[in-house]
């Protein structure tokens, strides 16, 4: 089963899917986690230079076609193999990411859309969401921003792409504005439900 976890930058991400693995493998399930941008030599083209807030790209559809070569590597190269392993593969981003923030660059979402043709979606897809002001503390008491988060009208439209996809394509949307242990919880129930199924 493939499931990716989508929300804006300072959603949770990262956090919940840690303590995601560790109830499914104390649960006896075989967890493999990963996440994009990837460690493929694209993944780190994208990290070291394009999400730098000086790196001097100016047409959002570079942003769109390296995250999607990135994706297809990452499919086929980590992804796939593992599912062909019987493993519960949980991507930290996928698809969406790129609908929701090139999308809110301004590309059009049938364009975006067809560029994925080449990779499968998801099982499983889950959106954390979070308001963005809260997202953004959180991202400051970490870290220096990177390009996508310095601009809060920005991550507004993303999360409304987001919300907007969730609502069209019937994704469970999760509020992580709570508890890092009640997030967690209800991802496990959406996903051993969906399991059962």
């Amino acid at each position: 089963m493939f499931i990716a976890i989508e929300g804006i930058d300072g959603s949770g991400k990262s956090t919940a899917i840690t303590k995601l693995r560790d109830r499914l493998v104390s649960r006896g399930f075989a967890v493999h986690v990963t996440s994009e941008p990837s460690q493929s030599p694209i993944g780190r083209l994208i990290r070291d230079w394009l999400l730098k807030p000086n790196s001097g790209v100016a047409h959002p559809s570079v942003f769109a076609l390296l995250f999607v070569a990135d994706r297809v590597q990452h499919y086929y190269g980590e992804v796939k193999p593992m599912l062909d392993k019987d493993y519960l593969v949980i991507s930290e981003r996928y698809m969406e990411s790129t609908l929701a923030y090139q999308g809110a660059m301004g590309l059009p979402m049938s364009w975006l859309i067809e560029l994925h043709r080449p990779v499968p979606r998801p099982d499983l897809t889950i959106i954390l969401d979070v308001p963005v002001d809260v997202a953004v503390n959180r991202l400051r008491s970490r870290r220096e921003l990177e390009v996508f988060e310095i601009n809060k009208d920005f991550l507004e439209k993303v999360r409304e792409i987001l919300l907007s996809r969730a609502r069209e394509v019937d994704y469970p949307v999760i509020n992580a504005d709570r508890s890092i242990g009640e997030v967690v919880d209800d991802v496990f129930d959406i996903i051993t439900r969906y399991l059962r199924r």
